[in-house]
């Protein structure tokens, strides 16, 4: 899965950060369109001449529309969608994914690491450009609860002033 996001990326990101998913979208030739989705912030639909489309309903908040969009991305580079298949993203506010669900597991994965790319994510802690998760989450332009699953799936840790270091490393502080 790391390797199908990254290269997804280099294949079609335009380095911009935030990450800019119409830009990848179009490069996958993937159509986008705004419109009525109900409660799934975003609708995967690929057509039986094997086009795909991704409806997005901009009454949910841009940050669900985002994570929508990116995960929908990710059933398609994973294949999980036929010609004539469709499916609906729902994104709840603690953007709880049913890990019993392999692909939604896949796809999530997949999103993650194409809205926080790993090389630009360590470059922004290692040359302090973001101290804390929200300044994190601003940047990427995902909600502070992606970035801190991001870091603990790469095992990053935020840097801390010299006052905390000799804190204790196995409690979490925001």
């Amino acid at each position: 899965m790391s390797l199908l996001a990254e290269g997804i990326l280099k294949t079609h990101w335009d380095q911009s950060v935030p990450v800019n998913l119409a830009h990848i979208a179009r490069g996958m030739g993937v159509a986008m369109a705004l419109g009525s989705t109900g409660a799934a912030c975003a609708l995967l639909e690929i057509s039986r001449e094997n086009k795909a489309r991704i409806t997005i309903d901009a009454s949910h908040p841009f940050m669900h529309q985002r994570y929508g969009v990116a995960h929908a991305l990710g059933h398609l580079a994973l294949h999980h969608l036929r010609p004539g298949m469709r499916r609906e993203i729902v994104v709840s506010d603690s953007y709880h994914v049913d890990y019993h669900q392999r692909m939604d597991s896949e796809a999530n994965d997949f999103a993650l690491r194409l809205l926080v790319p790993t090389e630009v994510l360590q470059f922004t802690l290692q040359d302090g450009h973001a101290g804390n998760v929200e300044e994190l989450a601003h940047l990427f332009e995902v909600p502070p609860i992606l970035i801190k699953q991001r870091l603990a799936d790469l095992g990053l840790r935020l840097p801390q002033p010299l006052a905390r270091q000799g804190a204790d490393p196995n409690i979490w502080e925001e």
